[in-house]
């Protein structure tokens, strides 16, 4: 086949080798990060892992943003992942730091308490009225005590901390119908317990707790 002399010759266009699509695996990389520190934002203690997880999705996020790397849009949601996820594990560990300061006050405050009760000095006065004779039994930190009264009888004990305060009174007449007895226990002041008893071989028993 032949040419016409003078006539350009015709080639075909040179379009180049295609460029490859961004790569959008930082991007995925800050999205995934991002869902996974939310999920350990709300653990506390754990929440620690946040803050790592959290600072690696900004950095990849950021770095597919700068550098216009592929999936603008997951990279977005990492980067807000993120911030999302320290603010809340920030949340978690203020809430639950209230919480342990809150509980370790009362319970300094319950020890103190407990302490001051347990060395308190309380003063126990026992108190006894009957018509005849008739035979008490009283506690005392020393152990248990016995008196044979026929009237009025009291009788004053010194204790330290939480302990029992107990009296008892039974009339020796077991013939005398009308006999009559009663006790009452004080406590720093304050009557806490009373009792009476009548009839033939009448008893009273009182007790109660000071703390």
């Amino acid at each position: 086949m032949s040419t016409t002399p003078g006539s350009p010759t015709q080639q075909q266009p040179f379009y180049g080798t295609p460029q490859p699509r961004p790569s959008a695996a930082l991007a995925i990389v800050s999205l995934v990060l991002g869902a996974i520190a939310i999920l350990f934002s709300f653990m506390p203690v754990v929440n620690v892992v946040t803050f790592i997880l959290a600072v690696a999705a900004f950095v990849c996020g950021l770095i597919a943003l700068i550098r216009k790397l592929g999936g603008k849009a997951m990279a977005i949601i990492g980067l807000v992942l993120a911030a999302i996820a320290v603010i809340i594990a920030i949340i978690v560990d203020v809430i639950v730091a209230a919480a342990i300061g809150s509980a370790a006050n009362e319970a300094s405050k319950s020890i103190a308490s407990y302490s001051a009760q347990a060395s308190a000095q309380h003063a126990i006065e026992y108190k006894i009225t009957t018509n005849g004779a008739a035979s008490v039994n009283y506690w005392t930190p020393n152990g248990t005590s016995q008196a044979t009264v026929s009237s009025a009888w009291t009788k004053d004990v010194t204790s330290t901390g939480f302990t029992s305060a107990l009296v008892s009174v039974t009339s020796s007449d077991f013939q005398n119908a009308s006999a009559s007895v009663s006790c009452e226990i004080i406590i720093d002041g304050k009557s806490v317990a009373k009792n009476t008893g009548s009839g033939a071989g009448a008893m009273a028993s009182c007790n109660a707790t000071a703390q």
